[in-house]
């Protein structure tokens, strides 16, 4: 999906977010990361690709949910549709896949039977809720060597 194909959702109960434009098939991939660029400090728009923030138009406003339409690919730099996104709908995934621990942790809304309540980072949770995602690198990695210092 090319930038401009990403549509703006305004004053949502919620702030902003982004749908996306098109059809999208599970797997295809949303949009690029490549061009966002690297943040001097984390906050509450940027993304965790491994010890570096990123940001950008097209990830300030994906919104998280516990039960998401995309997966963030910290690895590629790539949003990638998990299952068929209708034209539309709001893009959203879930933080902890790259967030250990949020600079603004906040109540979520999402609704999601699954919904894990406060997001504050993948560090908050209990494994088997993570084990429900596809965790980037850096997050599975935290999450081992949190385990492996915690016996």
């Amino acid at each position: 999906m090319q930038h401009d194909t990403l549509t703006p959702l305004h004053d949502l109960s919620y702030g902003n977010g982004v749908a996306a434009a098109h059809d999208l098939a599970a797997g295809e991939v949303v949009t690029d990361l490549g061009q966002c660029v690297e943040a001097d400090t984390p906050s509450i728009y940027t993304i965790d690709i491994g010890g570096r923030h990123i940001d950008g138009p097209r990830v300030r406003h994906l919104n998280h949910s516990c039960d998401p339409n995309t997966h963030v690919d910290t690895v590629r730099l790539q949003v990638v549709a998990l299952r068929p996104i209708a034209a539309g709908e709001e893009l959203t995934f879930f933080y902890p896949t790259t967030e250990w621990e949020m600079v603004g942790p906040f109540a979520c809304l999402c609704g999601a039977a699954s919904c894990i309540g406060t997001v504050s980072g993948a560090r908050d949770l209990p494994r088997e809720v993570l084990e429900r995602y596809e965790l980037n690198p850096h997050i599975a990695d935290r999450l081992a060597s949190h385990a492996g210092s915690a016996r």
